[in-house]
């Protein structure tokens, strides 16, 4: 009997002298001992590449309904007045979360997360900003004013494929045949678009949008690179103030003042605000940081594949919520690119 309770105390305090298992460490795992810390860090970074994903998807999803929104705005506001405001917005609502993260470090002795610029190459931030926002939406706005939230949203998804070029570009990797058809097939279907929308789309509006597609894989790049050195929240906030220090003087600039009627009419409609506060807000701060946070952690093809959610989203929200035209050669269309972005994808990631 005495060597029983000697062996329950032994035990008891065997189990007591043990760490108390961390969120890195879980408490099932730990008690297995066959399980090595190599396969709890495959573990965690499972969970990391799941949560990125579902950043990506969710980034894709706001920025599908942004189309819609801004189509909405640029009915009452010039595109630089809307970018001015949409931007402001942006950087208002980052600068606050700034404040409070400082103040719950003061109080509590640590931050809510890590912004800290000092020392690093900001240069590349205020490159990033250049590209996106800057040269990225003064295109997609003048895009979409000359033609619909839809076809906007269509053309976009050529982006993967262009992302996949420029991997093997800058990486030197192998093009195979099929990504040099299915990049051939997507301009294909941004050509059927164009010849079955003749009402909704112009030259000039194509124009746009292309240069919209070109800006938006250059910063999939740029992004990928910066995530390295900086956290998704610094690179967002770099990028909105580097988008507010260009838009607020252009639409200053081209409207003649903040007492133009071009400023001042926007500024009293409610249609309007409604559009600023989602692109500001949730399309602005929320979906770019997802975004970063997504390409901080994935390839820029496996990031740059979730814009194919944002054509889907964007062409229901323009065909059924606005009630845009939508012809059976922009369905052929959207059909195309769809599948050659999508086979281009599924090619990209055999390969590795």
């Amino acid at each position: 009997m005495g060597l029983c309770k000697t062996r329950l105390l032994r035990r008891m305090f065997s189990y007591a002298r043990r760490p108390k298992p961390s969120l890195a460490f879980p408490a099932r795992v730990w008690y297995d001992s066959r399980v090595t810390q190599k396969e709890v860090d495959t573990m965690n970074e499972k969970k990391i590449h799941i949560l990125s994903l579902l950043a990506a998807l969710t980034s894709a999803v706001i920025f599908g309904m942004s189309f819609m929104f801004s189509k909405l705005a640029l009915e009452v506001a010039q595109p630089t007045v809307l970018l001015a405001f949409r931007f402001a917005v942006a950087v208002a609502a980052m600068t606050l979360v700034i404040a409070v993260n400082a103040l719950v470090g003061k109080l509590r002795g640590r931050k809510l997360f890590a912004f800290s610029l000092r020392g690093k190459p900001v240069y590349k931030l205020i490159l990033l900003g250049i590209v996106q926002p800057v040269a990225y939406f003064i295109f997609e706005n003048y895009g979409i004013l000359y033609t619909s939230s839809a076809v906007a949203g269509t053309i976009i998804a050529v982006v993967p494929v262009c992302c996949i070029l420029m991997d093997v570009l800058v990486l030197h990797e192998k093009v195979t045949r099929r990504q040099v058809l299915c990049a051939v097939g997507a301009v294909g279907g941004v050509a059927l678009i164009s010849a079955g929308g003749a009402v909704m789309i112009s030259a000039l509006g194509l124009l746009f949008l292309l240069l919209t597609m070109l800006s938006d894989t250059v910063y999939y790049g740029i992004s990928h690179s910066a995530a390295k050195v900086f956290t998704p929240f610094e690179m967002t906030y770099v990028m909105f103030l580097v988008g507010m220090a260009a838009f607020i003087p252009a639409a200053l600039f081209q409207t003649g003042g903040l007492h133009s009627e071009l400023i001042t009419v926007p500024a009293q409609s409610g249609q309007f605000w409604l559009a600023v506060v989602y692109l500001g807000v949730l399309s602005s701060g929320v979906a770019y940081g997802l975004l970063n946070f997504a390409n901080s952690h994935l390839t820029v093809s496996e990031s740059s594949l979730f814009s194919n959610v944002t054509t889907v989203v964007s062409v229901l929200a323009g065909v059924i919520l606005l009630k845009e035209p939508f012809s059976l050669w922009q369905i052929l269309g959207v059909a195309v690119i769809l599948v050659c972005v999508f086979i281009a994808n599924v090619s990209a990631s055999s390969e590795k």
